[in-house]
């Protein structure tokens, strides 16, 4: 393939990507206006071909599915894991960095619980039925928890605070080392079982590669190759 003919090819692909783009902040606007558009209304309303155009929402979709299972949700574990590894290593070296440690690995841990939007309506997340066993889910629930109201947030009600002349003093858990010193080994077999879950996981959903998860989209339609152009609202 001759450099023009690659250069085609990727302009084709930028067009239909900016439509499904185009359609998601479309449906999005209208949704919160009481309103919307089917897939099909947009692609009368661009004059593109439909079955192309869903070829390419699905595509997107699955990306989106495969990035969150095969990369950011092992990445932001290893991320968690590799904490605890420093924290055990400083523990006594530099008490200092007890609580930025264990920090780090609460909302990275945390953070693949929590819904995340996707480029096409889906909100990614490990759900905990799936990925938590019931002996470490008291573990689980304080760790996403102390994310949610202390850590990613500043809620008050957390920190229970008290005002007095001599300043203020958070009576909360979750502020000091002494909150988390024993939670430590639950937290490490947490983050092993759920790495080992999100194998099984991803093994049994045909995501362990590329060519396992998008063989559904080798034999794309005819007009999903075809310049579909860019979307009207940017010649407006």
């Amino acid at each position: 393939m001759d450099f023009e003919e690659l250069k085609r090819k990727w302009q084709i692909e930028l067009n239909w990507r900016a439509h499904v783009s185009e359609y998601v902040k479309l449906q999005t606007k209208l949704k919160s206006e009481g309103k919307g558009i089917s897939p099909e209304q947009y692609c009368i309303k661009e004059d593109i071909d439909q079955a192309a155009f869903r070829w390419w929402l699905d595509l997107v979709r699955m990306e989106d599915k495969f990035t969150f299972y095969r990369s950011f949700a092992t990445e932001y574990l290893h991320r968690a894991k590799r904490s605890l590894e420093l924290l055990q290593h400083y523990i006594d070296i530099d008490p200092k960095l007890r609580m930025p440690l264990i920090r780090d690995a609460i909302i990275s841990y945390a953070a693949l619980f929590c819904k995340s939007k996707g480029r096409v309506f889906t909100k990614w997340h490990l759900e905990s039925q799936t990925f938590v066993p019931d002996s470490l889910l008291e573990t689980h629930e304080k760790i996403c928890t102390d994310r949610d109201l202390i850590f990613a947030h500043c809620d008050l009600g957390a920190r229970d605070p008290k005002v007095s002349r001599i300043g203020i003093t958070l009576r909360g858990q979750g502020f000091y080392w002494s909150d988390y010193r024993n939670l430590i080994p639950q937290f490490k077999e947490l983050i092993d079982t759920v790495l080992n879950r999100l194998q099984t996981y991803t093994e049994d959903e045909d995501l362990t590669s590329v060519e396992d998860a998008f063989q559904d989209f080798m034999n794309p339609p005819p007009k999903a190759s075809i310049d579909p152009g860019r979307p009207s609202s940017e010649s407006n």
